[in-house]
Parts: C-alpha cells; structure tokens; sequence
C-alpha cells in the first residue's frame, strides 16, 4: 500500500509471537511495501533468521522500516545485545532502530542514546528514541532533551500516536520538534481519549486496546498534518478486538491496511477541500 509513495509498515506487534520470516511474508501477503521486525537474539533470532527475513524481504519486495526492541535499563553500559540488534537491522536493510528506556538518569541515557547513534550509523540506520507514559522517557520534552542533548545525526525521535494521547500531549506539540528528527512515525487510534495513569491501564491499552485510523477518537488528521506528507508509517495497532474478530494473520492485516488506506485517502480529500 502506498500514499504518494509513501512507506507505509505493519509494525511487529500486530501479530505478536509470529516468527520474523512468516512476519515479513503476511505483510508482504496483505500488501505492504514495508514491514517493522522483532528482533530479539537468541529468542526468536537464530543462526538461519537473518537469511530467512531477507528471502522474505526480498520476495515480497519490502523494506524493513525498523528493527525492535532496544530496551534501555538502569545502571547499564553499552549493552551488545543493543549492538547485535542494530547489526541485525543494518543487514537487513532497515531503516530504523526503535529505542526506549527504563534509566532514570537522563544524563546516563544521552551517553547510552550516543553510542546506540554511532552503532546505528555505521549500520546505516536510524536511532529513534520513543517516549512512553510507562517509561523513564515519559513524554515528548524528555525524548527531544535526550535527542537534541545527544545532537547525532543519525538520532532521531519515534512519536506514537497512543503514546502522545496517553501522556496529555495535543498534536500541535508535534510543532516543537525540528522536521531533521523525525525519520518515521507510528499510528494508531484509540476508542476513547485521555491521559491513562494507572500503568497496568496503560499497558492493557498499549498491548490490547489500540484500532485501525479512523475506527477510534484520536484527532489523527490533525496529528498527519504536522509530518512531511511522506513520513514512513508504521501501523502500531496492537488489539484485541482484531486478532480476536481476524485470527487470520493475513485477512487482520489486509483489514488493518484498507481501513488505514481508507482514513488516510479521506483525510487527503479533506485537506485539498479545505
């Protein structure tokens, strides 16, 4: 699917426990031009995964938006298992490498962000650092101290449309941030709006509680309309209610992607009416 050519990826949480080479072959069977790629060595990553995503990959001529997840934790070095992730990521092709953090230090998590930045640049990738409401990087402010204090040009920020609604951030907030860190975006709607402060809600939300554009509440126009018209798109939509109504891996995200197409079809009508 695109829009203006726009990259437009099935992010690894849509079918959480499905093995990275099958993941990449529903995206490319739904009809993606790209997918997001869960990368977790030694768990789901193996001597032969590497070969058996880029067959995928290359099959179904996709490219991998990004690799996840580097976790950041507290008291902790320059971690090679971050290192290997990003690696992994660079021989894959991907674009970028998504990044969040438990640290509560923020000083400890610019040197960690810096080496994730030169690691992903040799590797040619994107570091992108996302903010939650559940971790020590809780909002976009502390995300862009973290990216702008590193000021590495392969550094970037991830801004989640669930995560900007649940930490009381309107997407004008978006203005803020210089175009030069923003490499991609996740979207996602919501049924209600509100900051979520209880973390269990939170992560209930997070993992289970997420719809396709336009089935939810979320001002999501308005969130596109502060991104360059071709950011890449990764469809965040964790939920219950589709792997529950399309246990189908394939059929739940080809429904993802026409609602997402759809939204995103009607939103462009707008804006040129207006």
């Amino acid at each position: 699917m695109t829009d203006s050519g726009r990259l437009i990826a099935l992010a690894s949480g849509v079918h959480p426990g499905l093995d990275p080479d099958a993941m990449a072959r529903v995206a490319g069977e739904a009809g993606y031009n790209s997918v997001g790629i869960w990368v977790e060595p030694g768990v789901n990553w193996h001597r032969n995964t590497t070969a058996n995503v880029r067959k995928e990959l290359e099959t179904y001529n996709l490219t991998a938006l990004d690799v996840e997840v580097i976790w950041l934790q507290p008291d902790s070095k320059p971690d090679p298992v971050h290192h290997q992730i990003i690696d992994i990521g660079g021989e894959l092709g991907a674009r970028n490498c998504l990044i969040v953090s438990s640290e509560p230090d923020r000083e400890q998590n610019k040197r960690l962000f810096e080496d994730l930045c030169i690691r992903a640049e040799a590797a040619g990738l994107r570091a992108c650092f996302e903010f939650m409401g559940v971790t020590q990087i809780k909002d976009l402010a502390a995300a862009m101290d973290v990216v702008e204090g590193v000021g590495h040009p392969a550094g970037g920020v991830l801004i989640d449309a669930f995560h900007l609604e649940c930490v009381g951030l309107e997407p004008s907030a978006v203005e803020t941030v210089d175009p030069r860190w923003l490499s991609y975006m996740q979207l996602c709607d919501m049924p209600t709006r509100g900051v979520i402060d209880d973390p269990e809600a939170y992560y209930a939300a997070a993992l289970d509680g997420r719809l396709a554009p336009g089935d939810g509440e979320l001002p999501l126009a308005k969130l596109l309309a502060q991104f360059a018209q071709d950011i890449p798109i990764s469809l965040e939509i964790r939920s219950k209610h589709y792997r529950d109504s399309y246990p189908d891996p394939v059929e739940r995200a080809r429904v993802i992607r026409e609602k997402t197409q759809a939204f995103l079809q009607q939103s462009q009508e707008a804006g040129t009416e207006s």
